[in-house]
C-alpha cells in the first residue's frame, strides 16, 4: 500500500453539500496526483454519462460565497461543480492505474465513509426511540 496515498486522502478538506460529502476536480487531481484540469476534461468528455443532482451538482459564484465555499474554488469563481460519492466514483472509472485504485479504496473508506456512519446513528436512533403515542 502507498503511504503518500493515504496522507493525501486524509488531508483533503473536507466539503458539504445538502449533509453529503463531495469533492471539486481539485480535489480528485490533487488526490490522484494528475495534472490539473485532467479531472474537469474526462469530466467534460463524458457528461453524458453524468446525471446533475445525483452526481454532480453545478454552483453559482453566489453559492460558493454564501456556502463558505471560497477555499474550494478560486478566487472569482463564475460557477463551480461538485462530485458526489457517485459521481466521484463514475469519473475516476477510466484511470487503471495502480495508485488510482488505491486511491479510490481510501476515498471511499475514509473520506466519503462520513455518510455511512451517520446514516446508521440515525438508523439505531429512530429504533431506539420509537415515537411516543398521543
Amino acid at each position: 500500500m502507498l503511504l503518500c496515498s493515504i496522507k493525501s486522502v486524509t488531508d483533503l478538506p473536507v466539503i458539504e453539500y445538502r449533509g453529503e460529502r463531495v469533492v471539486t476536480f481539485a480535489m480528485v487531481d490533487k488526490v490522484h496526483r494528475r495534472a490539473g484540469g485532467t479531472a474537469s476534461r474526462t469530466f467534460n468528455e463524458n457528461r453524458n454519462r453524468f446525471v446533475e443532482g445525483q452526481d454532480y451538482v453545478s454552483i453559482t459564484s453566489d453559492e460558493i460565497r454564501t456556502m463558505s465555499l471560497r477555499t474550494a474554488f478560486p478566487d472569482r469563481t463564475a460557477r463551480g461543480t461538485l462530485l458526489t460519492r457517485r459521481g466521484y466514483l463514475k469519473l475516476v472509472k477510466p484511470l487503471t492505474d495502480d495508485l488510482s485504485w488505491e486511491v479510490q479504496a481510501e476515498m471511499v473508506d475514509r473520506y466519503f465513509l462520513v455518510e455511512k456512519i451517520a446514516a446508521a446513528t440515525a438508523g439505531r436512533r429512530t429504533s431506539a426511540n420509537p415515537p411516543t403515542r398521543p
